[in-house]
């Protein structure tokens, strides 16, 4: 009879041990913590040729979102990217009104929750999903290498110009 009861008591903690973690939700994987630190290096700018030392702090907003703050002689900007998974690269796209500003429309809604292994949407599902072929995109971190490239439209009232910062993770 103890041995009955003994038998019972470990098939109710096996089965509720089984039935727990086959309920258990995909958990998503932090895409933050691979690109989050300082990145130190130069800001070049086109049209006048010229190159200058300058830094970008990238901190976690929350797992898919990160705030860089940029800053050197000729640059001192804060904003927000999104990221993407792509291969041996992190791709970054803008946020909220900033993607409605250069895209001209919304993203769907729950747009980064579509779901790979990690639970997070590839950048192959958000081009496909959130973008037309002709949308350029401004950025990327290059996960082999830990660098960070951005390239800063800048509009003054004469001109359009670019920026591009490229950094190491220091």
């Amino acid at each position: 009879m103890k041995n009955l009861k003994a038998l019972t008591v470990v098939a109710v903690v096996l089965l509720v041990v089984g039935l727990v973690s086959c309920n258990k939700d995909k958990t998503n994987q932090d895409l933050t913590k691979s690109v989050v630190g300082t990145y130190e290096g130069t800001l070049t700018t086109n049209n006048l040729k010229t190159t200058s030392p300058a830094i970008a702090d990238i901190s976690k907003v929350n797992d898919y979102t990160i705030e860089i703050h940029c800053y050197g002689d000729d640059i001192d900007t804060t904003f927000m990217l999104e990221l993407y998974e792509d291969g041996d690269m992190m791709r970054v796209c803008f946020t909220d009104n900033d993607f409605y500003n250069e895209y001209g429309h919304h993203e769907s809604e729950n747009h980064h929750m579509m779901g790979n292994d990690n639970g997070w949407t590839t950048w192959q599902q958000h081009m496909s999903n959130e973008h037309n072929q002709n949308d350029k995109h401004y950025g990327y971190f290059d996960m082999n290498d830990h660098k960070f490239n951005y390239i800063f439209k800048i509009d003054s009232s004469s001109s359009v110009y670019t920026q591009e910062f490229s950094g190491v993770l220091k």
